[in-house]
């Protein structure tokens, strides 16, 4: 039985409506950055591994990441990564947590700032926030998925995880979550894929 459901935060409950503000090569070494981590040392590997523990890693791993890629990153570029301005809610996301109550609702995400000001913001409340930074794990971590059940008081076995991301995401199976994998794009240009990965576990 289903008493509490987490989301993911960013591509799932909130995105942004365009990346038009980032080169086009920025863009492509952030949505691919795998071939440019295997060139990290054993200290930026490190580095990067933590990037969503604290501000300062967050930093120096993107610094990292865009010089191995022969670019730079501007402290504007760093900013709009990570001011909430520039963070929207997907359409779908208040009817998504609207639908969930009565169950417990809350957040797991790998993030380095505090969101609770953008869900603020948009006057959407839950009733948990597990953040990266805070908690001292990330996903895919099973440290992570347990921590945020223990501020949800449920058993993983209890909880539905929705998250676009198979492999950080996807690891709430393992960590006992049941796992519900959505699609995602732009704010503006994504179908309510929310709603119908709640309706496919007999939410809402």
């Amino acid at each position: 039985m289903i008493k509490a459901v987490l989301f993911d935060f960013a591509g799932t409950l909130f995105g942004r409506p365009t990346y038009q503000w980032l080169s086009p090569r920025h863009l492509s070494v952030l949505r691919a950055p795998a071939p440019f981590v295997a060139r990290m040392n054993a200290a930026e590997r490190a580095v990067w591994n933590a990037r969503d523990l604290t501000a300062l890693a967050s930093r120096s791993a993107h610094v990292t990441l865009f010089r191995l890629a022969g670019l730079t990153m501007t402290e504007d570029l760093f900013q709009r990564l990570h001011n909430p301005a520039f963070w929207l809610p997907y359409a779908d996301t208040a009817a998504a947590l609207a639908a969930v109550k009565p169950l417990k609702v809350g957040v797991l995400s790998n993030i380095s700032w505090d969101i609770r000001r953008v869900f603020a913001r948009e006057s959407l409340s839950v009733d948990a926030f597990a953040l990266s930074y805070e908690i001292g794990f990330s996903k895919p971590s099973a440290r992570a998925f347990d921590a945020a059940c223990v501020r949800l008081d449920v058993d993983p076995s209890e909880c539905l995880f929705v998250g676009d991301d198979p492999v950080a995401d996807g690891a709430a199976v393992k960590a006992g979550l049941r796992f519900a994998q959505i699609s995602t794009a732009p704010v503006g240009r994504r179908e309510p894929v929310l709603l119908r990965a709640l309706a496919s576990h007999g939410i809402g």
